[in-house]
């Protein structure tokens, strides 16, 4: 097919002459970062990289499919109308274009977490895990390139605001977050402390998008809550985060409940978005004694004949293997959260109550290259251990009480948010005094 759209006076079709493409700097700049990758990477990655500095390898050839990537790049460098024109500008243009095809080798996989993130700040999330940031509290994830809500903080602004889980920030004050990393959105949503954030919201089920405004606090935010349900000697803890005071504080509220006297527990893991895989294995450690098994499974490699690693058990604390156990799981619980629920039921030491999860249970391993950008690839995904798969499945309650329809007017046999989660505390609590058969 011929481009029309560059016909010289004459109507001559033919492209200016460019210089051989034998070693491009395209070329060059793909080698080198995926030079990088390989690495720290696969052996898939590693083919790739073949390709271009063994010769006679494979594809060294006519066919080499990087030809299209390397004309397409040099076309973009001499021909793009709005390319820019002092050497500087034009660095800076072929290392965007650079990432800009690095990031398109995970467009096409099926996997939504696998992608080539540029250059950004990681802060936000170390802050978040040790619980002290200024901005809504909202745990997001990116989602083939979109922010996808995996839970607002329990009490948090954005919570206040109406922020739901799976609910896609399309926007920031107007500035379009779709393709950006979860390090850049989150430089756009957080700020100061009594500013206020403009959120474009996609909301599933909801035809259009709308907008929120979100006023920024100050979060210094604790892992883990504890009260005694009013009435009865049922202690409820509530873990938030699987972050990196967790754990001690949840060996400070299982020692209250001893010394209250609690008759039994409800681990309320609604809207708890993650955190450290190893925060989960202690937490599971706290209810169920390290000899009984594995605390999950992780499958690198879904081919039968490659069996699952397990994990154990990490039980060194602050037990309380011999009082009843409830879970409380929502939409919002996610990730690490999964991983505590669904080991606490495979082995029969809680059941489960509130609405089925989010379905997050696949593993990413970050690799950072000397620039700051990196590549973020799923290796992996969390089994139970019965080995049963969270990815997109999700836990399903023992006893189910739905979320209402998001962003719709509830019907009749629906109840609003805030009734829905009494509902399903008041259901945990019953199932932990009703009288055993």
């Amino acid at each position: 097919m011929i481009d029309t759209s560059d016909l010289s006076p004459t109507g001559d079709p033919s492209p200016p002459a460019r210089s051989p493409r034998t070693f491009s700097w395209w070329r060059a700049a793909l080698i080198v970062s995926l030079g990088l990758l390989i690495a720290l990477t696969s052996f898939a990655a590693g083919m790739l990289t073949e390709r271009n500095l063994v010769p006679g390898g494979i594809g060294a050839g006519s066919d080499d499919e990087f030809d299209q990537v390397d004309t397409v790049g040099e076309l973009l460098t001499e021909e793009y109308y709005y390319r820019p024109t002092d050497p500087e500008g034009l660095d800076a243009f072929r290392r965007q274009l650079v990432y800009g095809a690095l990031a398109g080798m995970t467009a096409p996989l099926e996997d939504d977490y696998t992608s080539f993130l540029v250059p950004a700040d990681a802060g936000p999330v170390a802050a978040h895990l040790s619980g002290e940031y200024e901005g809504i509290g909202v745990t997001i994830e990116s989602r083939n390139g979109a922010l996808v809500v995996l839970a607002p903080l329990p009490g948090s602004p954005a919570a206040k605001a109406g922020v739901l889980p799976k609910d896609v920030i399309e926007a920031a004050d107007g500035r379009l977050l779709h393709g950006l990393t979860v390090e850049e959105a989150a430089a756009l949503v957080r700020g100061p402390a009594g500013s206020m954030v403009r959120l474009t919201i996609r909301r599933p089920g909801v035809p259009e998008p709308f907008a929120l405004e979100v006023v920024r606090e100050k979060l210094t935010q604790p892992s883990v809550t504890y009260e005694m349900q009013p009435g009865t000697m049922v202690a409820v803890i509530r873990i938030m985060v699987f972050g990196d005071k967790t754990t001690e504080q949840l060996d400070g509220a299982l020692q209250q409940a001893r010394n209250d006297g609690a008759t039994g527990i409800v681990l309320d893991l609604r809207d708890n978005g993650g955190g450290w895989v190893t925060g989960a294995q202690e937490i599971i450690g706290r209810f169920v004694a390290p000899e009984q098994g594995p605390a999950l499974y992780r499958d690198e490699n879904p081919s039968p004949e490659n069996a699952p690693e397990s994990l154990p058990i990490l039980g060194s604390g602050e037990q309380v293997v011999d009082l009843p156990l409830v879970v409380l799981v929502n939409e919002g619980t996610a990730s690490a959260s999964e991983i505590v629920a669904g080991a606490l039921r495979d082995y029969g030491r809680a059941k489960i109550v509130g609405a089925r999860t989010f379905g997050k249970g696949s593993v990413q391993r970050v690799h950072t290259f000397e620039d700051g950008s990196s590549a973020r690839i799923t290796i992996a995904q969390w089994l139970t251990p019965q080995q049963r798969v969270i990815e997109d499945q999700g836990i399903v309650p023992d006893v189910v009480i739905p979320a209402p329809p998001p962003g719709g007017t509830p019907v009749a046999t629906e109840m609003p948010a805030q009734d829905v989660g009494a509902e399903q505390l008041r259901a945990a609590i019953e199932a932990l005094t009703a009288p055993q058969p």
